[in-house]
């Protein structure tokens, strides 16, 4: 007899969507908060959540269309 899966039991089985960042379209990582923090999200290469000045110059522009 098999016991049913809750919702912990279908998000360990789901898939992991990376995140991109919109303006470099580099990885990013969510970093969980806690009492008093807020969550953050961080580029996965260097932890931090500003994008690199040579990521962003290779970014494209959303202007041309």
């Amino acid at each position: 007899m098999t016991r049913p899966e809750g919702a912990a039991g279908q998000a360990a089985h789901r898939s992991r969507i990376p995140l991109i960042c919109p303006r470099c379209g580099r990885e990013q990582r969510v970093v969980p908060g806690g009492p008093g923090h807020a969550v953050k999200v961080v580029h996965a290469g260097t932890g931090r959540e500003a994008c690199e000045p040579g990521d962003l110059a290779r970014a494209p522009d959303d202007d041309e269309a």
